[in-house]
């Protein structure tokens, strides 16, 4: 059974390499201003940036699938493999080999500084997580007053807040 061709509209291969490329490029930004806003206390900062993230990976997801298919559509397999075969086969111009080398050379920028952020936000974690627990064992050994005004360990059980 033969695969339908792209429709006239869909971009070349080589065409779409460049919308690609873009995109990877704007990810970074965003990748290289998460981690800035890492260091800095400023969530809501984070969470905008956050959605714009996922919004832009789930574009160069798709960019990629588009890709995949053109690719499948020639016969070829996905991916790397499919484009190593791509490029071979038509000769491909100095421009799109260098277009295709770019890419893979952002994609490997992007998923570094990926890496980096979730260690960022590791830390971060571990950090908070420390300061609950040291929070919270402070709270469970202070000295508080009974009804009878003497000292008692502890909370005894109550509630903060509670009388």
């Amino acid at each position: 059974m033969a695969v339908p061709a792209p429709p006239a509209s869909t971009p070349s291969i080589g065409d779409a390499l460049g919308e690609e490329i873009a995109r990877l490029q704007e990810f970074i930004g965003l990748l290289q201003r998460e981690q800035q806003l890492l260091g800095g206390r400023d969530t809501e900062a984070l969470l905008a940036l956050s959605e714009n993230k996922n919004a832009l990976a789930n574009s160069l997801a798709e960019l990629s699938r588009a890709r995949d298919q053109r690719l499948k559509a020639l016969g070829l397999a996905a991916g790397r493999e499919g484009m190593q075969v791509w490029l071979s086969r038509r000769n491909a111009k100095d421009g799109e080999r260098q277009a295709w080398a770019r890419l893979l050379e952002l994609a490997t920028t992007a998923r570094d500084l990926n890496a980096l952020n979730g260690n960022l936000i590791g830390m971060h974690m571990q950090h908070n997580q420390q300061v609950l627990a040291a929070l919270l064992s402070a709270a469970d050994n202070a000295a508080t007053y009974g009804p009878d005004g003497q000292q008692q360990a502890g909370l005894g059980g109550r509630i903060l807040g509670k009388a």
